[in-house]
């Protein structure tokens, strides 16, 4: 029997979206492969063997040198048969390029289509916040810069695993597990510091079958407002950039509805609304690009074109796309939002929601 260890570090991302094709994929494949999934904050994974290890985001929060990096993961290969890093991070352009020589493959939620633009450092630390530094001459407080590329790194270890929209999300039916969700959801999250995973299954498989059953409706979409709900003040002046430029387009359009909701509220208006604006974060794909699917709103974003990831609701034909400059927004015309965009973004999300568990067996099976 393959035995596969997760090493995870217990965050309400990794666990409501990076592990959950890994906790679908253990419950059906029991009687092939040994499953353990461990909070490596508190169980020593230098202690355990198999066939597989992934390591969901371990080096991510810059405390360990290269060096320290480069030693642990050698220990861990003399465990291991195979050693995957998965790096669930938002931002396309950043990859711990430092670790691939000691591992066997690097998985990302989302990757530059050009692999040449990982030999670059952009301000700010992604590609979007180095243009608008370029071009609107935005500064950071302290100048901030990617710190690695891809030089002499083997770039066929890097893998295309699932974004966040693979998880588990609210819908507008009103229970207690869509009105309590951010409740929920920080329960289960800190019951996975325990490796039993079968009452998280549970949980998630409850959340993703009432999202696929959302995602197989018929929508009307005559509706006459775009959700607008989005800050800018929590990022980098470079990040935060592109979200303040929008926000100065909108704010004199009636069309568009601004201010804050709580998380129940937001998810019963998505509904509500015939289309979404889903500006870039800390990465270019966000929640409310999954959000605004499941309500039946047209997706209306920044061009995604310089990225592969999946699910891919970012074809020509499933979202609007707006120029980095978002100069569409001078003036939008509400009637460019058709039912034909967001039932291909709906299709598109539904097929992933439906193979999620296959994607995740067919990676691991090597």
């Amino acid at each position: 029997m393959k035995k596969i260890v997760i090493a995870h570090g217990h965050t309400s991302i990794e666990v409501f979206h990076s592990l959950t094709p890994l906790i679908l994929a253990s419950e059906k494949t029991s009687d092939e492969w040994s499953w353990k999934f461990v909070d490596y904050r508190i169980f020593n994974i230098f202690k355990m063997q198999g066939d597989l290890l992934i390591l969901v985001r371990r080096y991510h929060d810059g405390k360990r040198s290269d060096k320290e990096v480069e030693m642990e993961l050698l220990a861990l290969k003399k465990k291991f048969k195979r050693v995957i890093y998965f790096d669930d991070s938002a931002a396309t352009s950043v990859i711990l390029f430092n670790t691939f020589e000691f591992i066997d493959e690097y998985w990302k939620r989302s990757i530059f289509k050009n692999l040449d633009l990982y030999k670059k450092k952009f301000y700010g630390g992604h590609l979007f916040s180095d243009y608008y530094h370029s071009k609107y001459n935005i500064h950071d407080g302290k100048d901030f810069f990617i710190n690695q590329t891809s030089d002499g790194a083997d770039l066929t270890k890097l893998k295309i695993a699932w974004n966040i929209g693979i998880g588990a999300f609210p819908t507008a039916r009103n229970n207690t597990l869509n009105r309590e969700y951010a409740r929920i959801r920080k329960l289960i999250t800190g019951f996975s510091a325990i490796p039993l995973i079968t009452p998280i299954r549970g949980a998630i498989k409850k959340y993703m079958h009432a999202m696929a059953s959302e995602l197989e409706k018929d929508i009307d979409i005559k509706k006459n407002n775009i959700s607008g709900r989005f800050e800018s003040g929590i990022y980098r002046n470079s990040i935060g950039h592109q979200r303040i430029i929008m926000q100065e387009k909108i704010k004199n359009q009636n069309i568009f509805i601004t201010g804050k909701l709580d998380r129940w509220e937001f998810t019963q208006e998505a509904y509500l609304v015939r289309g979404m604006l889903s500006p870039f974060g800390w990465g270019e794909v966000c929640y409310r690009d999954f959000e605004a699917a499941i309500g039946g709103a047209v997706l209306i974003k920044p061009d995604m074109s310089h990225i592969e990831t999946w699910p891919n609701v970012f074809t020509d034909k499933s979202y609007i796309s707006l120029s980095w400059d978002l100069n569409e927004l001078d003036s939008f015309d509400i009637d460019m939002l058709s039912v034909n965009t967001v039932n291909e973004a709906r299709k598109i999300y539904l097929d992933a929601l439906n193979s999620v568990t296959d994607r995740a067996i067919k990676m691991i099976d090597k």
